[in-house]
């Protein structure tokens, strides 16, 4: 293996060069893709999670399909990124690089999808914030009593 070997396409199946020309282009729409990405999650949590789970399938499926035996069908690698959400299972995992990666993915940003998912804005406030607006009252009050 010579010096100037790409370890990333070694290692993934991607190159180093197709990496730093997608980052470059995404670098350049960052500001509004950014904005969107936030929008799209915040306001419609349920949809993004939908959406996310099915194209992570439809991404493992396409690239473990003719490598992985228990790989089949759409459902199967949806049946596996379902699982990847939460506490995972393993009678199902990657035979390739990429399919590691996109199970790396997933595993990293569903659960924060799937909780965002789970408990949507304007839902009540957790007990530390309910406990502190109590702390302020009661510390008012003192300090209305002792002037």
């Amino acid at each position: 293996m010579s010096q100037n070997a790409d370890w990333l396409y070694t290692f993934t199946g991607i190159s180093s060069a197709d990496i730093m020309t997608t980052l470059g282009h995404i670098q350049e729409k960052r500001g509004r893709l950014q904005t969107e990405l936030i929008e799209q999650v915040t306001h419609h949590p349920p949809e993004s999670l939908v959406g996310f789970t099915l194209s992570a399938s439809m991404a493992f499926y396409l690239t473990e399909r003719d490598t992985n035996p228990q790989i089949k069908t759409f459902v199967d690698a949806f049946y596996y990124i379902s699982t990847c959400l939460t506490v995972g299972y393993a009678d199902v995992y990657p035979m390739t690089q990429r399919g590691r990666l996109i199970a790396a993915v997933v595993m990293i940003i569903g659960p924060a999808l799937a909780n965002n998912a789970l408990d949507p804005p304007g839902r009540e406030k957790p007990a530390s914030a309910r406990g502190q607006e109590a702390t302020i009252g009661r510390l008012e009050a003192i300090l209305e009593a002792l002037q």
